[in-house]
């Protein structure tokens, strides 16, 4: 898991576990240790982030009042459509905290595709109270 980790928060490419220097510096490590092949590595990734996904919403739907939301749309340089959502919360610590609720390819950036989107994404992640 602390490898999956470091490959999120350093956003390394997944064929990163095929490089020979990576491997050899890990062996050098722990010899024991087997390094993932990409595959496994996503498959780890994408269950990582459905663990997170589950207490983050647990959090929001037991401890979180209200939620106030941003949305973002571009057209990247391939012009293909991109949205993202971010709910914004004050935790238990009276912090102000920012998670990205969703990123995904979009057809166009008109307000009724936009609503659409957001709609999906609060039905998906069970959010109400929505400022």
């Amino acid at each position: 898991m602390k490898l999956v980790k470091m490959f999120v928060k350093s956003e390394l490419p997944f064929r990163f576990v095929e490089n020979e220097d990576f491997r050899d510096f890990v062996w050098s490590l722990q010899p024991r240790f087997e390094v993932p092949s990409r595959t496994t590595l996503r498959r780890e990734m994408w269950e990582l982030y459905e663990e997170e996904k589950a207490k983050l919403k647990m959090f929001l739907s037991k401890q979180c009042e209200r939620v106030c939301l941003t949305t973002d749309t571009w057209t990247s340089i391939q012009n293909l459509n991109y949205m993202s959502l971010t709910a914004h919360f004050i935790d238990n610590d009276w912090k102000l905290q920012k998670k990205i609720l969703n990123f995904s390819q979009t057809t166009g950036h008109s307000g009724e595709l936009i609503a659409k989107h957001v709609e999906a994404c609060l039905n998906n992640w069970e959010l109400k109270r929505v400022l």
